[in-house]
């Protein structure tokens, strides 16, 4: 027996019932002036309208009705997390100085190599003066100390010179001395060309003596100032890296922005005094934003890179942008046993923002099937149904009717639930006015 037959049943007998009991009241209590006559005869006139309104024909009711088609459905995971900037730099300044202009404004783009601002110079300028002077004046002395090299170089060569020219002259000298001692044994020359051949090798034989002295003394002073370029080399290097530290110090008098990007807070204002390492602002880059997840262990043999990601607004339960999984931890947190999992989303238009509180749906795999959305569904004692619309030929008019039938669901899938069974592709849902409805009802399809 239908639901409706059986109401309908429980009702024509409660009307028996109640004539049957009136008929055998005394005739004074019949009388529609005494309380229970008047309840009977109330409750006879409700029997019998509820049985004329059994006859009357059910109003029409005007529904929306949509299409089942097989649409692509997946299975998915939700999380919850927070946004955090692929790209974020805290400035700091590497010296110590007070503050002499700010040249941004928090929420400035700005490019790679943008002042950001600037530092008193204080002690910086003279410093690299300084130790610019220092270097002029240990070029100066290196130059000086070559030339002195070239000189001691070019009596090296005239002392070698006159070496050569001496050894020469004693190997003559020791030549004529052996010829005249032969002639002298042989009576063919006297006692005086033998002493004056003697003389003269001997006379040979100081100056080749004084002519390596002089060779040893050229040496000794070419070593010298090779020695002596050679500590000028060292103070110039010296002098150099003086400069090149005031030079750093200087440039670090200046703060640029290091990427391109959007600038956050400032933290500092001029007049105020830092010090090395204090964060004066950040630079964040949105274009691009990371998600962190973390992932069952028990999904493991499902994680890879690229698997779709979807980023839901816990507003509006819609989407707002679709990233790819890039990162899978090589290790498994042991107390958790999760594994953290890193989703990056471009943000072309800038919708998001580092820090924003965001709901992901972590997409397994993908098919096809049937959604029916969340506003045809009806819950009763536990259980899900669907008005599904019927042509209804048992009457003499063919007509539209709406059918309650039991369906079971999967994942909500955006506004809609995935299918399982209970509906077919083709059917027509009732998506609006099911409250309105009940089995059988005629319904007229709205545009």
């Amino acid at each position: 027996m239908k639901p409706m037959q059986y109401w309908y049943s429980i009702r024509t007998g409660f009307r028996g019932w109640a004539l049957l009991q009136f008929a055998k009241l005394p005739r004074w209590s019949k009388r529609p002036s005494t309380p229970f006559g008047f309840m009977l005869l109330a409750v006879t006139l409700v029997s019998c309208q509820g049985n004329n309104s059994k006859q009357a024909t059910p109003t029409v009711v005007p529904v929306k009705l949509q299409v089942l088609e097989a649409r692509a459905v997946f299975e998915s995971s939700d999380f919850v997390g927070t946004l955090e900037a692929a790209e974020k730099v805290d400035l700091r300044p590497e010296t110590q100085g007070r503050i002499a202009e700010v040249r941004v404004r928090p929420g400035d783009r700005v490019a790679p190599g943008t002042p950001i601002l600037t530092i008193q110079p204080g002690q910086t300028q003279p410093q690299l003066d300084g130790a610019q002077a220092a270097v002029n004046v240990a070029q100066a002395n290196k130059a000086a100390t070559i030339e002195q090299l070239r000189v001691a170089e070019k009596g090296l060569e005239v002392a070698r010179t006159e070496l050569s020219s001496a050894q020469a002259s004693r190997n003559l000298s020791k030549t004529n001395f052996d010829r005249a001692t032969f002639l002298l044994s042989q009576g063919a020359i006297g006692r005086f060309d033998y002493d004056r051949a003697k003389t003269d090798l001997e006379i040979s034989s100081n100056r080749v003596q004084a002519a390596q002295e002089k060779v040893g003394q050229a040496q000794a002073s070419v070593s010298q100032a090779r020695s002596v370029i050679a500590q000028a080399n060292a103070g110039v290097a010296q002098a150099q890296a003086q400069v090149a530290g005031a030079q750093v110090n200087a440039a670090f008098k200046q703060i640029l922005a290091p990427i391109s990007g959007v600038v956050g807070e400032v933290f500092v204002k001029p007049g105020d005094v830092v010090s090395t390492g204090q964060t004066i602002t950040n630079i964040i880059q949105n274009d691009a934003l990371d998600l962190r997840l973390s992932v069952p262990s028990n999904r493991l043999s499902q994680l890879r890179k690229g698997l779709k990601v979807e980023l839901i607004d816990p507003a509006t339960r819609k989407r707002i942008s679709t990233g790819q999984v890039n990162f899978i931890s090589p290790t498994v947190d042991s107390a958790a046993q999760s594994v953290l999992v890193k989703a990056r989303f471009p943000n072309r238009n800038g919708i998001l923002r580092n820090g924003q509180y965001v709901e992901a749906r972590l997409i397994w795999n993908q098919g096809t099937g049937l959604l029916i959305p969340t506003n045809a569904v009806l819950q009763v004692s536990g259980k899900s149904f669907a008005y599904i619309a019927e042509t209804d030929t048992s009457q003499k008019e063919t007509q539209r009717v709406a059918r309650m039938r039991p369906v079971t669901l999967g994942d909500i899938q955006e506004q809609s639930y995935q299918v399982i069974n209970g509906v077919k592709p083709g059917e027509s849902v009732v998506v609006s006015g099911i409250l309105r409805l009940r089995d059988g009802v005629p319904i007229q399809p709205e545009s």
